[in-house]
């Protein structure tokens, strides 16, 4: 249930999107037919579609991807506002003795990304 919320405010357009996939894949086996038999004209007028469709494609996954980055970008604005830095116990070369919160909280999003994909991914696998 919550998945099926999260995928949906994720990706609105997902549909769409494989809609759009299947069909430059029938516009690029269309084309390949046409470069075959040696009509360039219909070859070159399948290829402007294709590639119309595939900026639209494009366009969604673009958005898709702001929704999938807003989220953090708040966080990382909130968690700022309380802790600005990490002192750290020694200096490093290029960043000195203060590390920016933004570098713990990428390390730790990509982390636990990695982790809830593992998890999703071994709870598929599952017997039911």
């Amino acid at each position: 249930m919550v998945n099926a919320l999260l995928d949906k405010w994720f990706h609105p357009n997902r549909a769409k999107q494989q809609e759009l996939q299947d069909r430059i894949k029938e516009l690029q086996e269309l084309s390949n037919l046409a470069l075959e038999i040696g009509n360039r004209q219909i070859y070159k007028n399948l290829q402007v579609e294709s590639n119309e469709l595939l900026m639209k494609y494009l366009t969604y996954a673009f958005f898709d991807g702001l929704r999938f980055l807003a989220p953090h970008l708040f966080i990382l604005a909130i968690i700022s506002t309380k802790i600005s830095s990490i002192h750290l116990p020694v200096s490093i070369p290029a960043l000195g003795d203060k590390l920016s919160i933004v570098f713990p909280y990428i390390v730790v999003a990509v982390l636990a990304n990695y982790l809830y994909k593992k998890y999703k991914r071994k709870r598929d696998c599952l017997p039911v």
